[in-house]
C-alpha cells in the first residue's frame, strides 16, 4: 500500500471534559463530517471490559474507554447524525446490558437519543470473506449437505449484526496491554473483536501450546479473526482513548494505570493504532496481523508511511510493560521472527 495515512495526537487538558481535544484530533485527521452525511446509521464501538468477579474493587483506569471520552465522541456524533448506535456484544463474563448499566451507556443512550445494540441478540448475516484467515468463504462449504453443512457453519462461517453491518464504524478503545503473546497490546482494530456474537469468544479464539515445558494460552486465531472481521466491518474511524493506559502484569483485569493525555484519531485505524503503539514504545509489527494487515492492502502499519499530525510523538510517548511473560516475550519474538 502506497498512500500515506494521516493520523492526528491531541494533548488532553481537561480529563473531565476533553470535548475539545477529540474534536481536534478529528479535525486534524481529516474530519468525518461528509462520511457521517453519506451514512444512514452510525455504530460506535467502546471497549467495555469485563472482568472476572474474584478480582475485587474497581477496574482500573485505561482497562475500558472511558466515560468522558466516549461522551465527547457521541456529542461530537450526534452534532453531525442523527442515527447513533453503540454497539457491544455478551462475553462469558457478562451480557451486553450489564456492561451498558456498568459504564453508565443508559445515561449516555438518554443524553443523545441513541440505540444500544447487543450484537448476540442482533440480527445476524453471514458473511462472504474475501480471503478468509479463519472463517470460511460460505461457498466452500457448498460441497457439505446438511446437517453437516450447518454444523461446521455454525463455528467457521463469520456473521455479524446487521446494525454493525449497515453503519459508519468508529472504533473508539482504551490503551492496554493484554496477557496474550498474539495480541499483547490492544487499540481500535482489536477492539472490533467485540462485534462477534459468540458468548464464548475467549474459548473459541484460543489454544493451549506447550513451550519448553511449559503451557501458554495462545490466541493467535483473534488476530485472524480481526483480519477477517476488517474486510468485512473494518473500523472506518478510529478515536483512541488515550487519557490513562493500562500495563504490565494482570491487565487488562488488573494492572497498572499510567497517565497519557492524549486523543488519537484516523480514519485509517491500522495506523492509528501504529501510532499509539509507538505512543507506548511498542512496535505493532511485532504482531503478525498487523504485517499481514499491510501486505492484504487493509490499512497502513509502517510507522515510515504515516503522516503524524499535532504533538510530537517524543512529546507523549510514555514506557508500556507487557502483560506477558518473559518466557511468552520470547514465544512471541521466535514465532514473528523478529
Amino acid at each position: 500500500m502506497s498512500r500515506r495515512a494521516r493520523v492526528s495526537v491531541v494533548k488532553v487538558e481537561d480529563f473531565e471534559d476533553p470535548y475539545d481535544s477529540v474534536k481536534e484530533a478529528v479535525r486534524l485527521a481529516g474530519g468525518f463530517e461528509e462520511a457521517l452525511k453519506a451514512s444512514s446509521n452510525v455504530t460506535v464501538k467502546p471497549n467495555l471490559v469485563r472482568i472476572p468477579k474474584y478480582m475485587q474493587g474497581e477496574i482500573p483506569r485505561g482497562a475500558a474507554t472511558s466515560f468522558q471520552v466516549l461522551d465527547a465522541v457521541l456529542k461530537l456524533t450526534k452534532e453531525k447524525t442523527s442515527n447513533v448506535s453503540v454497539i457491544e456484544s455478551d462475553t462469558l463474563l457478562g451480557t451486553a446490558e450489564q456492561a451498558f448499566e456498568k459504564y453508565r451507556l443508559y445515561e449516555l443512550a438518554k443524553r443523545y437519543g441513541l440505540r444500544l445494540v447487543n450484537a448476540t441478540k442482533d440480527e445476524l448475516v453471514e458473511c462472504e470473506v474475501p480471503d478468509p484467515q479463519f472463517y470460511v468463504a460460505l461457498n466452500g462449504l457448498s460441497w457439505l449437505d446438511p446437517p453437516e453443512r450447518e454444523m461446521f457453519a455454525s463455528d467457521y462461517v463469520l456473521r455479524l449484526p446487521r446494525s454493525c453491518l449497515n453503519s459508519f464504524r468508529i472504533s473508539v478503545p482504551s490503551m492496554k496491554t493484554q496477557a496474550d503473546p498474539y495480541s499483547a497490546i490492544t487499540f481500535s482494530v482489536k477492539n472490533m473483536f467485540g462485534v462477534l456474537p459468540e458468548v464464548e469468544k475467549f474459548k473459541k479464539f484460543h489454544e493451549i501450546k506447550s513451550w519448553k515445558g511449559n503451557k501458554y494460552n495462545i490466541g493467535i486465531n483473534v488476530g485472524r479473526a480481526v483480519l477477517d472481521i476488517c474486510q468485512v466491518a473494518p473500523p472506518n474511524y478510529a478515536i483512541i482513548d488515550g487519557l490513562w493506559g493500562l500495563h504490565g502484569p494482570g491487565s487488562p483485569g488488573t494492572g497498572k494505570s499510567v497517565r497519557i493525555g492524549v486523543v488519537i484519531a484516523s480514519s485509517d485505524a491500522w495506523a492509528a493504532d501504529t501510532v499509539a503503539g509507538a505512543v507506548v514504545g511498542f512496535d505493532m509489527r511485532r504482531l503478525f496481523y498487523f504485517r499481514k494487515a499491510e501486505l492484504m492492502g487493509l490499512g497502513v502499519t509502517s510507522l515510515d508511511k504515516i503522516e503524524v499530525v499535532g504533538e510530537d510523538l517524543e512529546s507523549v510517548k510514555v514506557s508500556f510493560e507487557l502483560a506477558v511473560s518473559l518466557e511468552a516475550q520470547r514465544l512471541l519474538d521466535e514465532v514473528v521472527g523478529r
